[in-house]
């Protein structure tokens, strides 16, 4: 007999199948990454047609022989404002690093919070997404330590800046992050198993 659960979810990709439906990329706080079915999507007037990417809400999910089925959320969710480029990209990014790095079922609670956070801000800078990489990065243990000779470059405020994003800390933001973002890179890149689609066009648009 299936059973349902209700998770604080957060949309990270999501994909039109059949006819009306679609399928959703959930990140959640207790299970971590999960893939779902949303039937009757997208159909006129459907009240799950809100699901979408970089949507944070409580999803009522169905699991029924190893998978999942959306059957409801508790709250219409508000979506991600697009009218600002920059915000939109760092957003993007994002999402796209956490569908790279994360695998199913591998919970980890304060990437979701770190997400979650910078969600509920009016705008998502380039500086919120460098220090959520970095943060992200060490939570998944592949971010090598500050003695380590890829840091050995950088000043003394830089090396406190990636300590800071490593812990969930403040950062200096007078900090030139130019360095910074060049190792964050190579960093990603790294230990991404393809190329992140969002990063080549935010450098484009930077260009």
């Amino acid at each position: 007999m299936p059973h349902s659960r209700t998770f604080d979810c957060i949309v990270l990709a999501s994909y039109d199948i059949g006819e009306a439906d679609r399928f959703v990329i959930l990140l959640t706080r207790e299970e971590g990454r999960l893939a779902a079915r949303v039937p009757g999507a997208r159909r006129v007037k459907s009240r799950l047609a809100s699901l979408l990417p970089l949507t944070h809400c409580p999803v009522e999910l169905k699991e029924s022989k190893g998978s999942y089925i959306v059957s409801g959320i508790a709250m219409a969710p508000r979506p991600a404002d697009p009218a600002h480029l920059q915000n939109f990209l760092a957003r993007t990014q994002m999402s796209e690093l956490l569908l790279t790095l994360l695998s199913d079922g591998e919970p980890v609670p304060e990437i979701f919070e770190s997400l979650s956070l910078l969600l509920q801000k009016e705008q998502c800078s380039p500086l919120d997404l460098l220090t959520f990489t970095f943060r992200v990065l060490a939570l998944l243990g592949v971010l090598p330590e500050i003695t380590n000779r890829l840091f050995a470059a950088l000043t003394p405020e830089e090396r406190s800046f990636v300590h800071a994003s490593m812990h969930g800390a403040p950062v200096d933001k007078t900090v030139s992050c130019i360095r910074l973002r060049t190792l964050c890179t190579q960093l990603v890149r790294e230990h991404c198993s393809r190329p992140l689609r969002s990063m080549d066009v935010a450098a484009a648009c930077n260009a």
